[in-house]
């Protein structure tokens, strides 16, 4: 004899039932959308918000330079090589606009990049 899942919504406790898992997650799913989409979409906006930056964008690199160097470290730490590579060569593009001290604290953040990448970090 087969197993039985059951689960329930956790906004209106409403049960549901199947015999296959995945069926019973699609039919929770559906219900959801269906009859609470404001909680759904809020709970996809709170999901994004703790992930953290995500992939910072040109703006928010040079905003978070002009903060200060701690502040653009922890932004782009969690960029990857290739997003750097690509980000790197926009924001080299602005390296003339930039304030002196924007620009000294930009060379030092890709020197403190470059060697986190020889370490593997």
């Amino acid at each position: 004899m087969k197993k039985m899942y059951t689960a329930k919504c956790t906004q209106c406790d409403r049960r549901f039932r199947s015999y296959d898992r995945g069926d019973l997650l699609i039919s929770i799913r559906k219900h959801v959308w269906k009859k609470h989409p404001k909680w759904m979409r809020a709970r996809m906006k709170a999901g994004k918000l703790a992930g953290g930056p995500g992939n910072p964008t040109v703006g928010m690199v040079l905003s978070a330079i002009a903060q200060g160097i701690p502040v653009a470290l922890a932004l782009i730490r969690v960029v990857r090589q290739r997003r750097w590579n690509r980000l790197g060569a926009a924001v080299d593009s602005f390296e003339p606009y930039m304030k002196p001290e924007t620009r000294t604290a930009w060379q030092a953040i890709k020197t403190i990049k470059n060697i986190d990448y020889r370490k593997g970090v």
